[in-house]
């Protein structure tokens, strides 16, 4: 998965492109975890890729998305660093 052009697409593209896109990657997304994970785009740090990131956002994907999907996500995403 290329987790930078997803996360592109998400704050771009309309809830139904987005679904579209993450049913491709596996990851079945609602229009309401959409909308709920694009403010938290903007609090994405280019400097996580060095120092991981923090629990405290992982909780706030996990509000959005609950356990699974988060689980889901953060491992593909640690599978291509």
């Amino acid at each position: 998965m290329d987790y930078a052009h997803f996360l592109n697409e998400v704050k771009t593209k309309s809830d139904h492109e987005v679904q579209q896109l993450a049913m491709k990657y596996g990851l079945p997304l609602t229009s309401k975890e959409i909308r709920g994970l694009r403010p938290l785009l903007d609090h994405i740090s280019f400097h996580w890729l060095f120092t991981g990131v923090p629990d405290s956002f992982i909780s706030k994907v996990e509000s959005v998305l609950g356990k699974e999907k988060t689980d889901y996500l953060f491992r593909k995403y640690m599978d291509t660093i």
